[in-house]
């Protein structure tokens, strides 16, 4: 045994280890690089065998060498073009003619050393070109095709693309085939042939799509494009990209109804149908808070209304009653406020309300989960508050007038009641105590939040409480126009 070749073969090997874990995306190579160090060992083992059952010790020798020389070639181009050429990004085929040229090489030099007439195999190439050349036409029209995707760089490693009935994402580009994971979790090996033969598609991250749906003329179209559209950039959806605003078109007024269709850009090809869905959704709840007859909608968009389906919702003069800024209040007084209330849903994700957004309205939660989210200056968006049924929020812009301090996004589906200003304002006129009362109530609320975040005394706590009442009170008063006699505490 050569102990030259021993070394060589046992420093491959420490180099396949090595190379191992690094090349953990495509190890082909270096289970080539294996495969012939495992051959070379089993050739070895041969040698040990008599005499009278071996070939010619030349043979062996030969042979040895050659499975040697081709997994150093395997090691060195993982070297040389994953490793130190990784960078430079050459074109894959490169690699592997180079190393196609060393296996020919390494053959030719075996068959050289063993006395094969290599001149002669040249001499009647010509014939044996033709005669391979028919026999491989589809191999070599593939690796033509290889060739050209690689030259022209147009279709690289996850692009999503689509030729006829398969898509996808290309998970990589060879010399005879490209590799394509589909939809589905699907791998489609496409020919390279197929592909430069046929049109494809490449799909880029914004993609464009129309959600078609129908709507009786009966429905204002300003109105409901305004009601799409609103919904849809106010609470952006994960599968929708932001780049582009969403929009909301009219497609075709029909003898029956007229076709609409949402325009959105799609941020994840591929997706199309978790997109559709969520657009869809999103659409039956932004529909349903305008007062539009979504029961009517048909085609792609059916959402008729099952006759007892519907969960009863809690009587709204209940919910007021619960609400403690409302505690003067009695009977009568509440029947009046709940004529003004307004009875909305929202989908999971959607923003309720968004902070620094003006806002002269509160929400009182009847069904589901909102979380309360504040933005620090420096843009860090942070959960602060869970709310759930029973509770309500919103309360400072409704009774000041100031912008939002806080963002409500709905955490799973939320049915609840909103408070405007202009339903309020003529109880708080007619009631100059109420307006007091819910001062009270709100410093309280705001110090309580205050104590636990500045860990106040109790003395400390009180001061600030009754100094933030006289402010409160103040502010009350001026957005609701309070003066002279109505002004009193």
């Amino acid at each position: 045994m050569n102990a030259t070749q021993t070394w060589i073969c046992l420093t491959l090997f420490a180099c396949s280890l090595a190379l191992w874990k690094r090349m953990a995306h495509d190890r082909s190579r270096l289970r080539a690089a294996l495969s012939f160090l495992g051959l070379w060992g089993v050739n070895q083992l041969i040698a040990l065998l008599p005499s009278a059952w071996l070939p010619r010790s030349l043979v062996m020798s030969q042979v040895s060498l050659a499975l040697v020389e081709l997994a150093a070639v395997q090691i060195v181009s993982v070297l040389l073009f994953d490793l130190l050429l990784r960078k430079v990004r050459m074109p894959k085929f490169a690699s592997e003619i180079i190393v196609v040229a060393g296996y020919i090489a390494i053959i030719f030099s075996l068959l050289y050393h063993l006395g094969v007439n290599v001149t002669g195999i040249f001499a009647t190439s010509a014939v044996a070109t033709a005669v391979v050349g028919l026999a491989l036409q589809d191999m070599l029209g593939n690796i033509a095709g290889g060739i050209a995707l690689e030259l022209e760089g147009g279709i690289r490693a996850g692009d999503f693309i689509k030729c006829g009935e398969i898509s996808g994402w290309v998970e990589h580009v060879r010399l005879r085939h490209t590799a394509v994971n589909t939809a589905d979790g699907d791998i489609v090996i496409l020919p390279n042939s197929q592909l430069t033969r046929s049109p494809v598609t490449i799909i880029p991250p914004n993609h464009r799509k129309f959600i078609p749906f129908s709507m009786p003329y009966g429905v204002n179209p300003q109105e409901l494009i305004d009601a799409v559209e609103f919904a849809l950039r106010h609470s952006p959806l994960p599968e929708i990209s932001t780049d582009l605003p969403p929009q909301c078109i009219i497609l075709e007024m029909t003898p029956n109804h007229i076709q609409y269709a949402a325009v959105v850009w799609l941020a994840r090809p591929g997706r199309d149908e978790v997109a559709i869905s969520s657009v869809l959704v999103r659409l039956y709840f932004a529909l349903q808070r305008a007062g539009l007859p979504a029961e009517e909608i048909t085609h792609l968009l059916e959402m008729k209304a099952v006759g007892g389906s519907k969960l009863g919702t809690p009587n709204p003069v209940e919910v007021l009653r619960r609400t403690p800024i409302l505690r003067l209040l009695e009977d009568p007084h509440l029947f009046e406020l709940a004529s003004h209330l307004h009875h909305l849903a929202f989908a999971p994700g959607e923003h309720i309300i968004r902070q620094g957004d003006p806002g002269d309205s509160m929400y009182f939660i009847v069904s589901g989960q909102v979380n309360i989210l504040f933005r620090s200056p420096d843009g860090v968006e942070q959960v602060v508050s869970r709310m759930e049924h029973g509770e309500f929020f919103g309360e400072a812009s409704l009774l000041t007038g100031e912008a939002r301090t806080a963002s409500a996004i709905a955490e799973s589906r939320v049915e609840c009641y909103r408070l405007d200003k202009s339903g309020l304002q003529g109880m708080v006129s007619r009631l100059p105590d109420l307006a007091e009362d819910m001062s009270v109530v709100m410093a309280h609320r705001q110090v309580e939040l205050e104590t636990v975040r500045e860990s106040l005394d109790r003395e400390t706590a009180r001061l600030r409480e009754t100094e933030d009442q006289a402010q409160i009170l103040s502010r009350i008063r001026r957005f609701f126009g309070i003066t002279g006699a109505g002004a009193r505490v």
